[in-house]
Formats: structure tokens, C-alpha cells, sequence
């Protein structure tokens, strides 16, 4: 998940500033080994601690599945609530956040759904699947209102920002039907056109193939 490499960060510039104090109050002779090993021992018990918690944080997570496997979605989506906010910070708690987001949304609470996805996209990455997934997250919320233009903005933003992602192909092809769904001929056979132009190796190229062709656009 996104979230390691900014704990490990974090991490390292508290250790630095651990390490400041020590030799800001003690003489250099006394700044040898002793502390060089204090230093390390400090190290690899926040390590641990934090290895811990995140084993926990997966282990509660693994409660929310286990809820929504035996159809349990008002204990799904408490448990879900208790992990982001218990283990703020873990990746676990994103997923929580992100399986909050879609059970809301399955219930039909859109408003609820909508906030939840953005706050993801606040607090984390777009990058990755769970990046994605809060993107087409807000276009599903916007596409379920009716708002089909919105919703194929939304994806084709999504596909401008993170041109190198593989999901990006995939986000320009739900643009394209969102488009086509709102009546917008134009700006769906754009999406499909730049899906053939940019991603032609992709597994979505030959529908945005077969897409265009109907529209009476051709294709080398």
C-alpha cells in the first residue's frame, strides 16, 4: 500500500531528531557506543510496535470481510468505522475506508458514499487500485444520479492524471460509455480514440475499436 513509504519517512525524521537531542546534551565522549546502541534499540522497538499494530489492524479488517461474507452489513460497516478510526494511519484503515465507501453506496446512500470516497483521495494516493477505485467511486455517485457528463468527466480525469496507470485505459472506457449514456457522441468517441492512440497494447483497445467502428469512425 501507498501509506509505507511515508510512515518509513516519518520514521526516519523522528529518529534524526532522537538523534539531534542526544548529542545536543551529551558530551562526545559519552556519545559512543552506548548511545549508538540506545539509539538502535529505539529503532527496533518502534519497528516492532508498528508491525504489531498493523498485524492487528489486518486482523480487525479481516473481521469486516468475515462480516460481509455471512451478510452481516450493519456489522460490516461498524466494524469498518472502528478499524479507521482505531488504526488511523495503517493501510488497513484505508481499506476500511474504502470498504465503508462502496457498502454505502451499495445501500444506496450516495451522499454518504460520495464524502467517503473523497475523503480517501484527500488522504491517500490515487495511484493503485484503491486510488482508482475512489476515483471511479465519485463517477459511479454522479452516474447513479443521472449526472452522465459529470461522471465521464470524472473518469477522464482520472486518466489525465495518472496517464502512466494501468487503470487508466479502463477509466477512459467507462468515460466513453458514460458519454455515450448522456448523449455526447463527440466526447466518446474522443475517449475511445485516445484509448486506441495511447493504449493500443491495452485489453480494452479492441472494444474502443469496436466502439468507434459503430460510431462510423475508422480506425488504421
Amino acid at each position: 500500500m501507498q501509506q509505507t513509504k511515508p510512515q518509513q519517512e516519518d520514521m526516519l525524521v523522528w529518529f534524526l531528531k532522537v538523534w539531534d537531542r542526544i548529542e545536543a546534551n551529551y558530551i562526545p565522549i559519552l556519545a559512543g557506543f552506548g548511545i549508538a546502541l540506545a539509539a538502535a534499540l529505539i529503532v527496533v522497538f518502534v519497528q516492532r510496535e508498528q508491525t504489531q499494530r498493523a498485524q492487528v489492524a489486518r486482523e480487525a479488517l479481516g473481521s469486516v470481510y468475515i462480516a460481509l461474507s455471512e451478510g452481516r452489513t450493519a456489522d460490516a460497516i461498524a466494524t469498518s468505522h472502528d478499524v479507521m478510526e482505531t488504526y488511523a494511519g495503517q493501510s488497513a484503515s484505508a481499506e476500511a475506508l474504502m470498504t465503508l465507501a462502496n457498502l454505502h453506496f451499495e445501500e444506496g446512500q450516495i451522499s454518504e458514499a460520495r464524502a467517503l470516497f473523497q475523503k480517501y483521495l484527500d488522504e491517500n494516493s490515487s495511484e493503485g487500485p484503491l486510488g482508482y477505485g475512489a476515483w471511479s467511486g465519485l463517477a459511479s455517485c454522479l452516474e447513479s444520479e443521472g449526472k452522465f457528463a459529470e461522471a465521464g468527466q470524472q473518469f477522464a480525469a482520472f486518466a489525465e492524471a495518472q496517464r502512466n496507470s494501468p487503470y487508466a485505459p479502463i477509466a477512459l472506457k467507462e468515460a466513453g460509455r458514460c458519454y455515450e449514456l448522456g448523449h455526447q457522441p463527440l466526447q466518446a468517441s474522443e475517449a475511445y480514440q485516445k484509448i486506441v492512440a495511447e493504449y493500443g497494447a491495452s485489453f480494452v483497445a479492441r472494444f474502443a475499436r469496436g466502439q468507434l467502428n459503430m460510431m462510423g469512425i475508422e480506425i488504421e
